[in-house]
């Protein structure tokens, strides 16, 4: 994520004085990520125009990978803000964070997120310098899994992040009846 000088002809989110905008990032290539859905939020501040419980708004960037302007009336803690890819939509929500032992996060970690709802799902990602997974949004209460890439010690592996394949739909519902099957 990258602050940037607020693009005075972007579409603006909210009102008042204390504008922001983004950059999200490819969490591999580092290039803008043009045209990705993305999740924004402040850990320690309330998004006045968000009315959704997780409190995340939700939108797509620019072909430039910008998200629109947010305006404030109150100035938000410069410190916290959130931006992430998103997968899927709704008002439910949830990101992951890998840890280290030593409490710090580890990015550049692949993994597979897989969400086990109606239709089970599933979203190969990299985590980001903090070790952040995509953010994933749903219209209902689900579980989600979280695999990881234990060999992997870079970003990548064998397929680009994002990317869906065509059996990524029965490797999702095999995995999300084996959690349900699995008591622990």
């Amino acid at each position: 994520m990258e602050q940037i000088a607020p693009d005075p002809h972007a579409v603006q989110v909210g009102s008042g004085p204390h504008r922001y905008q983004f950059v999200l990032r490819d969490t591999v290539s580092a290039a803008p990520a043009a045209l990705r859905p993305f999740g924004l939020s402040h850990t320690a501040f309330d998004l006045p125009f968000v009315a959704a419980e997780k409190d995340v708004y939700q939108g797509i960037t620019d072909a430039q990978g910008r998200t629109p302007v947010f305006a404030f009336e109150q100035a938000p803690p410069a410190q916290g803000w959130v931006l992430l890819e998103r997968f899927g939509s709704g008002p439910y929500g949830e990101r992951m964070q890998l840890k280290a032992g030593d409490g710090e996060g580890v990015g550049a970690m692949a993994y597979e997120l897989v969400v086990c709802g109606k239709t089970p799902r599933l979203y190969r990602g990299v985590t980001t310098a903090e070790g952040d997974t995509a953010y994933v949004a749903t219209s209902a209460i689900v579980n989600l899994l979280l695999f990881i890439d234990a060999d992997s010690t870079s970003a990548g592996g064998d397929l680009p992040p994002g990317r869906i394949e065509p059996s990524d739909g029965q490797t999702a519902l095999r995995r999300c009846r084996a959690d349900a099957a699995d008591p622990a």
